[in-house]
């Protein structure tokens, strides 16, 4: 038996097996491998052009706020009745962001996890070697002017918002394309006008730049004792919100994108040159 049967039949097995509960986004990427999976223990927000079979347990929702809406709308719908854990994960999981060799030995696990390879190498941008080689990448928003900014100018804007008296981090430590499995209680750290808030920020377009901003602070949001800011343990107003829409257009108008990618490029080649003398000081 090849390797890749050998992996399809474990991971028929343990989808048959797990007591997680699975939150699945779905837009054009293959659902097939939920086939092993309980209708009970699964639900699919599908965001796709396309009506799925009757068979697959869906729901269909606007196509915006890229995956992170979907999880934001099942936290929101079952707040007061959550699984014990929830794995949330995009359909597009084993082709884009994980093995299933490594989503099988994860999937074990009861305990909030990062559904990731620890890669060792990343060319851009630059990174912190943890001990576990966990993904996290230095703070730059370099993303930002990819996609639509609607109330937040850049990722420390959004994170000094939705935190209390946080100071701002030089590496950011997160589960590239936001797949985890989260213990219910993780979930609760934050109140549930928390997560309507965060639905706010990204409704705006289907490729909201806050939507960025989230998928580079659920690590936090589920994982740390960092307090929620004041702002985000209410529902915010839709004059709030249009006050920080004003804000953000006003800083935006202001913005130099030649002068801000320079200076990230310096950034980058700074912090490059001084990780790589540390890598060979440490390691004489």
């Amino acid at each position: 038996m090849n390797s890749k049967i050998k992996n399809q039949k474990e991971l028929e097995n343990i989808l048959f097996e797990t007591k997680h509960f699975f939150c699945i986004s779905h837009f054009n990427g293959e659902l097939d491998w939920i086939k092993s999976l309980s209708k009970s223990k699964y639900l699919v927000y599908n965001k796709s052009n396309s009506k799925l079979d009757h068979n697959i347990n869906n729901i269909r929702i606007k196509n915006v706020g890229y995956n992170i809406y979907s999880y934001l709308k099942f936290i929101i719908e079952n707040y007061e009745n959550l699984p014990d854990t929830v794995v949330f994960c995009k359909d597009n999981i084993f082709k884009r962001h994980i093995k299933i060799s490594t989503f099988i030995s994860l999937l074990r696990r009861n305990i909030f996890t990062c559904l990731e390879e620890n890669n060792k190498l990343r060319n851009f941008p630059i990174s912190v070697d943890l001990a576990d080689n966990s993904f996290n990448e230095i703070n730059s928003s370099w993303y930002k002017y990819k996609y639509s900014r609607k109330y937040f100018h850049d990722f420390n804007d959004f994170y000094q918002y939705i935190f209390k008296n946080i100071k701002i981090p030089l590496f950011i430590r997160f589960a590239p394309g936001a797949n985890y499995i989260v213990p219910k209680n993780n979930i609760l750290l934050r109140k549930k006008s928390f997560y309507k808030n965060l639905l706010k920020f990204v409704s705006h377009s289907q490729y909201s730049c806050e939507s960025h901003f989230i998928e580079r602070s659920l690590y936090l949001i589920w994982n740390s004792n960092i307090e929620s800011s004041e702002n985000m343990n209410k529902t915010i107003s839709n004059k709030d919100l249009e006050i920080m829409k004003k804000n953000c257009i006003a800083i935006k108008n202001k913005e130099i994108k030649f002068l801000e990618k320079s200076s990230q490029k310096i950034t980058f080649l700074l912090g490059t040159i001084y990780l790589s003398l540390l890598s060979r000081i440490l390691k004489r």
